[in-house]
C-alpha cells in the first residue's frame, strides 16, 4: 500500500471514530444549550411583551420556517425600537424554537454553509457582551430595553431576567465552541470525500498529478461531475496538496490526524457517593422553571375567554347579569366542553371544565412552582429535610399534574381557536410555543427522575451481589 493511502485510511478510520463522537456526545450537548437559551430567549420575551416594551408580532405563527436564518440586523430610527426589536426578537426565538424542536442533530445534517449560518443566528444578540454600548443594533436595542424593562420590577422577576442573560451568555459561549469545533471537523470530512470520491476515482489521471499544481488541475477536472453542488473551497485543496507533496508533508500529515483525534477524558474511580437527594431537589428546580411559562399561560387564557364571552354579551345575557346583581346570585360557572385526546391509545374524550377554576388552578401552580424556585424558601426548605421517599413521591406527583396540566392546556388551546368566531380568531391568543416550553421541562424533569430512579436500581443489584459498601 503507497503512503498515500496509507494515510487515506488512517484518515477514514479518524472521521468516523470523531464522527460517532459528535453524534454521541457533542452535538447532544449542543442541542441541550440550545434548549437552555430557548428558554432563557422566552423568558425574556414574554417579560418585554408583559411590560408592553415591544409590540407583538401578528404574524408569528403563520411564519413558516424551512431552514436556519437570522433575523434582520440593519439599523433602524430609535423611536421604532418596540416594533422592530419585537419582530425581529420575535423571528429569533420563533428560530430558536425550529432549531430545538425540529431540526436534527447529526453530523450528516451539517455542512460548512450551514455552520456559517447557525454561527449568523447565534451573533444576532450578543449575549457575551449584552450592554447597551455595542455595536450591534438588535444587542444594543434588546438591551436597552432590558434595562427600561428592569425598573421597578419585582425581585423575581429581576431575578429571572439577570438570570436568562447569564444562562444565554453561557449557553452561547459552549454553542460556539462546540460548532468551532464541528467546522474544523467538516473541513477534514471534506478534504476525506476529495480524497476518495475524486482522486479515488476511476477517471483520476494519478500519473499527471505529480506536484501542487497538477494535482489540483486533476481535482478540478472531476469535481463538478463527482462532486456535484458541492462547493469548492480552494483553501482546503491547497490543504490537500501540502499533505501530499510539501517538504514537510509528514508533519502536516500527524497535524491533521492530530486534530481529528477523539480528545479522551481519563475518569480516576474514586469511592465517591453519589448525592441522590441532590438529584431529586435538582428535579424541582427544573420543575419550577414552569413558573413563568404557567403565569404568562394564564394571562393569555383570561384574554381568551373574555374574548369568547364577549361576542356572546347579548340583550338578554346583560339583562341575565343584572338580576343577579340585583338579588345578589352568585354567576353561574362557565363550563366548556374540552376534547381531550390520549396519543398513545388513540382517543378522544369530552371533558366539561369549569374554565374560571381551571384559569385560577393554573396560576395557583405558578405561584407555587414559583415558591419551589426560590432556595430560601420555608417550603423547599422543608421538602429538602424531608426523607428521599418522600421527596421521590412529591416529584412523582408533580410530573403527573403537570402532565395532566399539559393535556388539558392542549385541549384549550384547541377550544379557543375551534370555537371563537371567525371575527375573533385573529384576536385568540395561541399556546403553541407556551406548550412546547411546558413539554421541553417537564421532559427535562423526567430525565432527572429517571437518572434518580436507575442510580437507586443500580446500588439495589450492587448491595444484592455484595459488590457495594454503601
Amino acid at each position: 500500500m503507497s503512503e498515500r493511502a496509507e494515510f487515506t485510511e488512517a484518515l477514514k478510520g479518524a472521521i468516523a471514530e470523531k464522527t460517532n463522537w459528535f453524534n454521541s456526545e457533542e452535538l447532544p450537548r449542543m442541542l441541550d444549550n440550545y434548549r437552555l437559551l430557548h428558554t432563557c430567549i422566552k423568558n425574556i420575551y414574554d417579560l418585554l411583551l408583559k411590560r408592553a416594551l415591544i409590540t407583538a408580532d401578528p404574524y408569528k405563527l403563520e411564519k413558516k420556517i424551512s431552514e436556519i436564518k437570522a433575523p434582520d440586523d440593519t439599523a433602524f430610527a430609535e423611536s421604532d425600537a418596540s416594533v422592530v426589536i419585537g419582530a425581529r426578537f420575535s423571528d429569533y426565538e420563533s428560530m430558536m424554537d425550529f432549531v430545538c424542536t425540529y431540526f436534527k442533530f447529526s453530523v450528516e445534517n451539517f455542512d460548512l454553509a450551514k455552520i456559517k449560518r447557525f454561527n449568523e443566528l447565534n451573533n444576532s444578540f450578543q449575549w457575551a457582551n449584552f450592554t447597551t454600548n455595542n455595536p450591534k443594533v438588535n444587542t444594543k436595542g434588546l438591551a436597552s430595553l432590558l434595562t427600561e424593562a428592569r425598573r421597578n420590577l419585582p425581585a423575581i422577576s429581576l431575578s429571572m431576567v439577570n438570570d436568562s442573560v447569564s444562562k444565554s451568555s453561557k449557553a452561547i459561549t459552549e454553542i460556539t465552541r462546540i460548532l468551532k469545533e464541528l467546522s474544523d471537523f467538516k473541513r477534514e470530512e471534506y478534504k476525506l470525500k476529495i480524497r476518495t470520491q475524486i482522486m479515488g476515482n476511476s477517471s483520476y489521471n494519478a500519473g499527471a498529478a505529480t506536484d501542487p499544481s497538477t494535482e489540483i488541475a486533476e481535482i478540478k477536472k472531476l469535481f463538478p461531475s463527482v462532486m456535484g453542488k458541492t462547493p469548492f473551497y480552494s483553501e482546503l485543496i491547497n490543504e490537500i496538496t501540502e499533505e501530499d507533496f510539501s517538504e514537510n508533508k509528514d508533519a502536516h500529515q500527524a497535524k491533521t490526524l492530530e486534530r481529528l483525534k477523539v480528545a479522551v477524558k481519563v475518569v480516576t474511580k474514586e469511592k465517591e457517593k453519589v448525592n441522590t437527594k441532590q438529584i431529586l431537589m435538582e428535579t424541582i428546580r427544573v420543575l419550577s422553571n414552569l413558573s413563568n411559562e404557567y403565569a404568562n399561560i394564564a394571562t393569555k387564557l383570561n384574554d381568551n375567554v373574555k374574548i369568547l364571552e364577549g361576542s356572546k354579551n347579548t340583550f338578554f345575557t346583560k339583562l341575565k347579569r343584572a338580576i343577579r346583581k340585583a338579588f345578589n346570585m352568585k354567576e353561574p360557572p362557565l363550563v366548556y366542553k374540552f376534547i381531550i385526546v390520549d396519543q398513545q391509545k388513540q382517543t378522544k374524550q369530552a371533558r366539561e371544565i369549569d374554565i374560571n377554576i381551571f384559569i385560577s388552578n393554573v396560576a395557583r401552580k405558578a405561584n407555587f412552582l414559583g415558591i419551589l424556585g426560590t432556595p430560601t424558601s420555608p417550603e423547599i426548605k422543608k421538602i429538602n429535610e424531608s426523607p428521599e421517599d418522600q421527596i421521590l413521591q412529591f416529584v412523582n406527583k408533580q410530573i403527573s399534574e403537570n402532565n395532566e396540566t399539559l393535556t388539558l392546556l392542549t385541549a384549550a388551546d384547541d377550544y379557543f381557536k375551534t370555537n371563537a368566531a371567525a371575527q375573533d380568531r385573529p384576536k385568540i391568543k395561541g399556546l403553541k410555543i407556551d406548550l412546547v416550553s411546558v413539554k421541553n421541562i417537564i421532559v427535562k424533569a423526567n430525565q432527572k427522575r429517571a437518572e434518580y430512579v436507575s442510580y437507586i436500581e443500580e446500588l439495589s443489584q450492587m448491595k444484592k451481589l455484595g459488590l457495594s459498601d454503601n
